[in-house]
């Protein structure tokens, strides 16, 4: 007889199973378990630092742009939650989401703002020496009385003066672009001419002319000293003789007088004026637009409902503000100057604004 083995398989697995697993150290599982946490813990925090670094959105303002002038910088990016300003003057870092700053010295300044550690975007200021009350505005040159229907010859003087936008006080619009414009007026009364030139809307110089009637001429001379009076001025003095009393001093005295009615003052309309905006908000707004999230509708009280206000694209073309948001509705754009132009009800005249658009992953200027 001849015994053969057989071996059980099924109990070999088994045992090679439970060796295999019991072989293991705990603390694998736990520095397994303690990296994985980590590993999340980084990608949360990443997650909620990451901001879109094409479309920060920074402010740099100020009332004039001067040494020893308070600048303000100012961020409003999504999801930013740290800020690094380096002012380009070799000051300390300011690390405030809104700062102020002074530059001590005249000069072109690149701003540089760093977003959550990994963002960093730049800005060009240039800081003046010359103040706005020191001849810094340009000169309008012009009578200072005219007439309705005149020819009136403009002119401007300014140094380094390229581009100009006059309104001579009828219309709520650029009236001329050149240097030397002729204009006639329509109406009388005191007209405010504006001029900005190279688009600096802050140094805005104004100047007020009266337009009078037009002056009607006599067809004759009149001769003065030929006019022969029908009578001496003697015949209608009245004759010299005593004081004597008006008759009808007596008789108001029994004349009912009825009482004497309180006056109403008329109620004094305050003026309506458009809100406010400034040109990063305009900026912001349009760029909604290019999103297709706004519309001209959600600018009807910027413009005070006139949306055929002219706006010069990069310098190169003029369309209305209507035929301007459907021409960037849909694009990707990116906005790299914005002027407004403003009238005495803060309604907004003209937009003078520059901008790339993206094209085969090239920025260029349409």
């Amino acid at each position: 007889m001849i015994n053969i083995f057989v071996p059980d398989t099924k109990n070999a697995m088994k045992k090679t199973k439970i060796n295999l697993f019991s072989n293991v150290d705990p603390k694998v599982y736990a520095s397994l378990g303690i990296l994985l946490m980590i590993s999340l813990i980084v990608l949360s925090y990443q997650y909620t630092r990451h901001v879109d670094c094409e479309n920060a959105k920074f402010i740099v303002h100020s009332d004039e742009f001067m040494t020893n002038r308070v600048v303000e910088f100012y961020d409003n990016t999504d999801g930013a939650k740290s800020w690094e300003w380096d002012f380009g003057d070799s000051t300390a870092v300011d690390i405030r989401q809104r700062t102020l700053h002074k530059y001590k010295k005249p000069g072109d300044y690149i701003v540089k703002l760093k977003i959550n550690g990994n963002c960093t975007h730049e800005k060009l200021i240039t800081i003046s020496s010359i103040s706005q009350q020191k001849g810094y505005l340009p000169t309008i040159i012009s009578p200072n009385v005219v007439a309705v229907g005149e020819t009136i010859n403009f002119d401007a003087a300014k140094e380094g003066g390229e581009s100009w936008e006059w309104s001579f006080g009828e219309t709520t619009r650029t009236d001329a672009l050149e240097r030397n414009p002729s204009y006639k007026f329509k109406s009388v009364g005191e007209k405010k001419i504006t001029l900005i030139v190279n688009g600096d809307v802050e140094h805005t110089a104004v100047k007020t002319i009266y337009v009078a009637p037009k002056t009607i001429r006599a067809k004759q001379n009149l001769d003065i000293k030929s006019y022969e009076f029908e009578k001496p001025h003697v015949a209608f003095s009245l004759p010299v003789g005593a004081a004597q009393k008006d008759p009808l001093v007596d008789m108001l005295q029994y004349i009912p007088v009825s009482p004497k009615s309180k006056l109403k003052k008329d109620s004094l309309v305050a003026e309506k004026k458009a809100p406010e905006i400034s040109n990063e908000q305009m900026q912001l707004l349009l760029n909604q637009v290019t999103a297709q999230l706004k519309t001209k509708d959600d600018f009807k009280d910027y413009v005070c409902g006139k949306y055929d206000i002219p706006v010069v694209v990069n310098d190169k073309k003029l369309v209305p503000f209507d035929q301007f948001c459907q021409l960037i509705a849909g694009k990707k754009i990116k906005i790299t100057a914005l002027r407004i132009n403003k009238d005495q009800k803060n309604c907004i005249q003209n937009l003078n604004i520059q901008y790339k658009v993206k094209k085969m992953m090239i920025w260029i200027k349409e």
